[in-house]
């Protein structure tokens, strides 16, 4: 059903008007809590390039789309300028770039990107694979974040996906990094793609 334009205009007009009365009466603004930390692990390798896609195209595994925003726990406002560093497992669960690996390979499942006037991020790259954690345990699907901002604490931490079955029961895990997985539609003969969202709030520097 299309917007109705009466309602569309009451709803910013009430915003406004909230907006107003706050900063009149010195209302604290909104604040988001700070996404929670997560251990980095030993897989992380620093200066990877700044690029959306970091699975080439005869990269093993299912194709997956990750986007988000990068917010300010202060107010909720978006944060230009953040660096959003990324790095996961192949979908046979191992890291590339590890053991002296050199070349465009290294940087395989690796990549940074640079937020915009939105605060807005980008990868695509497959879904991340299990490896083992000793003989009977594997480690749930998962992707490496550390999220940098000049004004802002940096932040290590994983995001993880809902429906996956080694989550119960892995230490690691926390709630709030659990996001679901989408399977949205596709034209005509394009691949099909899951896709995920994961906004990451950073704590500022000075509170």
């Amino acid at each position: 059903m299309p917007d109705d334009p009466t309602l569309t205009r009451r709803g910013f007009l009430t915003g406004l008007v909230a907006a107003v009365f706050a900063a009149a009466h010195g209302v604290e603004a909104a604040s988001c809590p700070p996404t929670e930390d997560n251990p980095q692990g030993p897989f992380y390798v620093p200066g990877a390039p700044f690029r959306v896609g970091i699975a080439p195209d005869d990269e093993p595994g299912e194709r997956l789309v990750v986007t988000g925003r990068v917010l300010s726990a202060t107010d909720c406002r978006p944060l230009p300028g953040a660096v959003v560093d990324v790095w996961h497992a192949s979908d046979a669960g191992a890291y590339y770039g590890m053991e002296g690996a050199g070349g465009d390979d290294a940087w395989r499942l690796r990549g940074r990107a640079s937020t915009g006037p939105a605060g807005a991020y980008r990868f695509e790259t497959i879904l991340p694979g299990r490896y083992p954690l000793g003989p009977r345990r594997l480690r749930p699907r998962h992707i490496h974040y550390l999220v940098t901002h000049p004004a802002h604490r940096p932040l290590v931490t994983q995001l993880y996906f809902a429906g996956d079955p080694f989550l119960e029961g892995d230490g690691l895990v926390r709630r709030s990094l659990i996001v679901p997985l989408a399977s949205p539609p596709v034209a005509g003969g394009a691949p099909k793609r899951l896709a995920a969202a994961f906004d990451v709030v950073l704590s500022p520097l000075k509170q």
